[in-house]
């Protein structure tokens, strides 16, 4: 018997919850799995599948692939989500949740897209450059970018930094990595320097002042991995750096 998609659908905040509390996952890794079971949902509402089962998961494959042009490996994730959510189902004895697919559908194969090629030293040097320096936003953005370079932080890791994450007399970052992993990263003294510079302007910032994040945006909100992501792009297109990237 498949599980009805009303009643599949009405714990997903009850296990988001359950995985917060007793796996401690990250915030970002919960964001992910929320939307991977948000994208579910819809699509399953969309084509009005009134149960979930073995036809609608593989035209959820198909989906991915076809209309979303899914690599194999992001197709994977969303299914090991999905799995994971199904697993929990059946501890908490939903009606017909043993019966539900996601573990006998098969991987899909994780071929690679053409690889980026690493920024060669002059075009980092021209990245750096075309930030402006003399401008608040300017500021903080050469601050996440060399952040990323020099110490070779993840997007999301950076977006998850605190000020209290900083010690600056010992020039160490304590950095929170995939699956809440904590560890400990040397900067350089040319890396304080640059983050000195940004907590000098990082007041001028609204609501500066009601928010721990070391990064934040004009509106004094945690600095979204998006944004990041996109003036990033900016600052390439404007460095007129034309080659395949891949902001991580």
């Amino acid at each position: 018997m498949a599980v009805a998609a009303e009643e599949f659908f009405g714990h997903t905040e009850k296990y988001l919850d359950y995985r917060k509390v007793v796996y401690e996952r990250s915030d970002q890794t919960l964001k992910s799995n929320r939307t991977d079971l948000k994208l579910f949902k819809a699509f399953i509402e969309d084509r009005g599948f009134s149960f979930i089962d073995g036809p609608a998961v593989i035209d959820f494959q198909y989906y991915l692939k076809t209309e979303r042009d899914n690599t194999g490996g992001s197709m994977n994730r969303k299914l090991f989500t999905l799995r994971g959510y199904s697993h929990y189902l059946e501890a908490q004895n939903v009606k017909g949740a043993e019966n539900l697919p996601f573990s006998d559908i098969l991987k899909a194969r994780q071929g690679y897209r053409n690889r980026p090629d690493a920024l060669t030293i002059d075009q980092v040097k021209r990245f750096f450059e075309t930030i402006d320096r003399n401008t608040c936003l300017g500021i903080r953005d050469y601050a996440v970018c060399a952040l990323m370079y020099q110490a070779g932080l993840r997007v999301g890791e950076v977006h998850s930094l605190d000020i209290s994450s900083i010690d600056f007399e010992k020039q160490i970052i304590t950095v929170i990595g995939k699956g809440n992993k904590r560890r400990e990263l040397h900067l350089t003294s040319e890396m304080i320097q640059i983050l000195i510079e940004w907590l000098a302007v990082r007041d001028r910032f609204y609501k500066s002042n009601q928010t721990v994040a070391l990064f934040i945006s004009k509106k004094g909100n945690r600095l979204a991995i998006r944004t990041m992501e996109d003036n990033m792009k900016k600052i390439l297109w404007k460095s007129y750096i034309h080659t395949d990237y891949n902001v991580s």
